[in-house]
């Protein structure tokens, strides 16, 4: 988890309007809401959803202790401190998720998952809730899921468009096997569905395995078929039938197993058809390692993989509150950027020292809190991408011993950018800070 910072303090803040689910008709459904709005705690309840959604949060996070409840909110990615509530407090808010969720309030062992509606700022929202006790007490987290996806192509996210063309060259290829890759908890699915939105689906028949129990989110002519992962179940259960109707583009969210690997080789190499799948990987040499982890056939593999897409999100500085620097020469030289090439270097907002807060009378000065960031220094994501397109030379390292530092020397030869680079690029343009791109590196 990544270090803590102090979350600031909302003042006024709209009211988040719950819809509630789980119960086995909407009577009872609205009977529940009914009751949680009875509750003098609910306007805490609200509070605590309307924090973290008026700065675009992902998830809230409370733990019950026998002292009281810490709060967090996971804002872009990094959990922040708020305000904790006395133990009274927190127990009453919690039975207002529950019953909105048409849970056992009383239950506070087992877990327990469920869900409710939340709109907000113009934004429609499922709360996914889920409690779990533990030793010390409870621990509830609440995820927030958009309705509507945040971006629509893959430049939103921040695809530059020299790499979004050459991106597009690889998966719009007639063979080949294109690996999408991120690190857990770090934009996959995301970049997974826009990289299949960039894809052309118009011309091309798409198939798709999924885990009928971890269904993949809708893109549109992208056809799946569902395997029992469960069931003992892999995608090489079901893809001999998906293949008999000779699709242009197999689409395998998991490769799962050797057998499914040797299948997609098969269809790449004999066949000509093109393959995508995606996996967890800090890098795009890693998610090659992680690709040939499965123990396909390596000669056969290298043959058929054709280029990675990495991603690794980052913080946006907010562009109200940002401050500007001049850079020393050593920091410009350490970056790579080349002398003259960049004046100045923004860092997220930091305030005077508490000595120079003060008028002319002594008295001190309340600084305003950015409307925009909420203080916080920064307000949305960015992507970095990179592409490695995989050569005769990185083909020879993957087909004998491949390993990390190998495939990284190779393609670094070959003229490859790093995701380093690419960070540090956004670093030169002002969109990010410095300190920012090494929290995001180290994760």
């Amino acid at each position: 988890m990544a270090k803590q910072q102090e979350e600031p303090v909302e003042v006024q803040l709209p009211p988040v309007k719950l819809t509630p689910m789980g119960a086995p008709d909407k009577q009872q459904d609205q009977a529940n809401l009914i009751a949680a709005k009875q509750s003098p705690a609910y306007p805490i309840a609200n509070g605590l959803l309307a924090h973290c959604l008026s700065r675009n949060g992902e998830r809230v996070m409370l733990d019950f202790t026998a002292q009281g409840v810490a709060v967090r909110f996971e804002i872009d990615g990094v959990w922040m401190n708020g305000e904790p509530l006395d133990r009274q407090s927190g127990d009453a808010a919690l039975a207002i998720f529950k019953q909105i969720a048409n849970l056992n309030v009383q239950d506070r062992r087992s877990r327990q998952d469920g869900k409710f509606g939340a709109e907000f700022g113009g934004g429609k929202f499922i709360a996914e809730f889920t409690s779990q006790g533990v030793k010390t007490g409870e621990r509830v987290v609440i995820k927030f899921k958009p309705k509507k996806p945040k971006f629509k192509k893959i430049e939103e996210l921040g695809m530059r468009d020299k790499i979004r063309q050459r991106f597009k060259e690889q998966i719009d290829a007639d063979s080949g096997m294109i690996v999408i890759s991120a690190p857990a908890g770090g934009g996959l699915s995301t970049t997974w569905n826009l990289a299949l939105e960039t894809a052309d689906r118009l011309m091309r028949d798409f198939v798709a395995t999924e885990d009928k129990d971890n269904k993949e989110d809708e893109v549109i002519n992208v056809n799946p078929q569902y395997y029992d992962r469960a069931a003992g179940q892999s995608p090489a259960d079901i893809l001999p039938q998906m293949i008999l109707k000779e699709p242009d583009v197999l689409v395998v969210a998991e490769l799962t197993n050797a057998e499914t690997v040797q299948l997609l080789c098969e269809q790449i190499n004999k066949f000509e058809k093109l393959a995508v799948t995606k996996v967890n990987a800090k890098e795009a040499s890693e998610a090659l390692l992680k690709v040939f982890a499965y123990k396909g056939p390596a000669a056969e593999l290298a043959k058929a993989v054709t280029a990675v897409l990495n991603v690794r999100l980052l913080r946006r500085l907010c562009d109200q509150c940002k401050q500007s620097f001049q850079p020393p020469p050593q920091l410009l030289q350490k970056l790579g950027i080349p002398a003259g090439r960049v004046q100045v270097l923004y860092q997220e907002y930091k305030p005077p020292p508490p000595e120079e807060l003060v008028d002319e009378k002594g008295n001190p000065i309340i600084l305003p809190i950015c409307q925009k960031c909420g203080g916080i220094g920064y307000a949305g994501r960015i992507g970095l991408f990179e592409l490695l397109v995989v050569d005769d030379q990185i083909r020879a390292v993957l087909a004998s011993q491949p390993n990390l530092e190998t495939i990284k020397r190779v393609a670094k030869a070959s003229g490859h950018r790093t995701i380093q680079e690419e960070g540090i690029l956004q670093v030169a343009q002002g969109v990010t800070s410095i300190s920012e791109l090494q929290r995001a590196l180290k994760q």
